[in-house]
């Protein structure tokens, strides 16, 4: 399906295929860290914030927190 102009919007499919390659997929990943200090890295949002409200439950003074880093913070570094 071409992609067509609509109030001055472009509206329709604008991709060629619907597969995305390696390249193209975000390299995202998140650690989690206990009082300022990274406990343990994880590929997927939801399995790194899980592990957080679990160990904000058992430790509710502890700082708790999910951030995200990139691909290249990660060279070498081993996954859960």
């Amino acid at each position: 399906m071409p992609s067509k102009q609509c109030l001055g919007r472009v509206v329709g499919c604008l991709m060629k295929n619907g597969i995305a390659t390696y390249g193209s997929l975000a390299h995202d990943y998140y650690v989690l860290k206990i009082n300022g200090r990274a406990n343990s890295i994880h590929r997927r949002y939801e399995d790194a914030l899980r592990e957080g409200l679990l160990l904000r439950y058992q430790f509710p003074h502890d700082d708790i927190k999910v951030c995200e880093i990139t691909e290249e913070v990660m060279q070498g570094t081993v996954l859960h």
